[in-house]
């Protein structure tokens, strides 16, 4: 890799493990490290030859992904890893849409930790295994076995503009992510629907859709002994039929012309 490394982590022992990680296995010397948020920022503005920056997520005066996105702002060209204490699943999430390129926690073995490093150095985005453990507490199983609950609102967001035919830019384009994120929920959602291309997962979620379709109840009233009350072209139709003579006995509603066209 070109350029330095900057260590953002308020624990002495972090620092130093992280950078003789970064020595011994990945041959990286150029390492730097400070224990607090206006600290590294101040280095980043010093030293323009930092192109890795390794941030704990309870980096003191940080405020959380805040500072991230502040830090992202000032150094778009920077590469960032968020180190955290926990494997926590949203704050994984939270950390890819502020614009992080990994995420990788602290108790990782340290193999691990290094292929995980490697991955985010060799210019891609290291996306952790806890994104895909998705715990359900409920779930709606379409008729191919896949549980649309475990999608998140925004893969599902997603997953329909890929179906749309969208790249994966000009998903991010249009719900004003990056596009790394966008690579991210992908990947979890592709996990989730238990398939492994994008034409799989198109089909998974069509098969949802048709299933909520056909197990959607009919509203109260609008059949009676299997008819349709008020046809079935005009949906408006058939919820005046149902409640018709409630609706008439309202004179403010009679006076109005409304009724003129189903009466």
């Amino acid at each position: 890799m070109r350029g330095g490394i900057l260590i953002a982590d308020s624990h002495r022992l972090c620092r130093g493990g992280l950078k003789s990680l970064l020595s011994s296995d990945l041959g990286i010397a150029d390492v730097t490290g400070v224990d607090d948020f206006p600290t590294a920022l101040a280095e980043l503005d010093r030293d323009r030859k930092i192109t890795v920056l390794l941030v704990d997520s309870g980096l003191p005066g940080m405020g959380g992904m805040d500072g991230l996105r502040r830090i992202r702002l000032r150094r778009p060209e920077l590469r960032i890893v968020v180190i955290a204490w926990r494997q926590d699943r949203s704050d994984a999430f939270e950390a890819l849409a502020a614009g992080a390129h990994g995420y990788i926690p602290k108790d990782l073995p340290d193999d691990e930790m290094v292929q995980a490093l490697q991955t985010v150095l060799g210019g891609q985005i290291y996306v952790p295994p806890i994104i895909s453990d998705v715990t359900v507490t409920t779930t709606s199983t379409g008729h191919d076995g896949t549980l649309e609950g475990e999608l998140t609102l925004r893969q599902k967001e997603v997953l329909t503009h890929l179906a749309a035919g969208l790249s994966n830019k000009e998903i991010a384009r249009v719900l004003n992510i990056a596009e790394g994120t966008v690579k991210v929920h992908i990947t979890a959602a592709f996990r989730a629907l238990h398939v492994h291309n994008r034409v799989g997962a198109v089909t998974a979620m069509q098969k949802i859709k048709e299933s909520g379709r056909a197990s959607q109840p009919e509203l109260p009233g609008l059949k009676e002994d299997g008819v349709d009350k008020g046809g079935t072209a005009n949906p408006l139709a058939k919820l005046l039929a149902a409640g018709l003579p409630l609706l008439t006995g309202q004179a403010w509603l009679m006076d109005s012309g409304l009724l003129s066209g189903f009466l």
